[in-house]
């Protein structure tokens, strides 16, 4: 079981970890690889990969 960080503004699997230079006292930011989103922040939703198929197989059937 491995889980994965999801973006919370387009809900894709693209995070990755921001450069903090706060030197660790503020949280940690993310920011969303899709060029169409631009998300950074600090809150990310984090799944279980087994769930975020089985929701991308449900959603491709709609």
């Amino acid at each position: 079981m491995v889980n994965i960080r999801i973006c919370p503004k387009c809900k894709k699997p693209t995070l990755r970890t921001a450069t903090n230079v706060s030197g660790g006292i503020a949280p940690n930011l993310y920011e969303c690889r899709d060029k169409k989103c631009g998300y950074i922040g600090s809150f990310y939703v984090e799944i279980d990969s087994e769930d975020y198929k089985l929701d991308q197989d449900e959603n491709s059937l709609e």
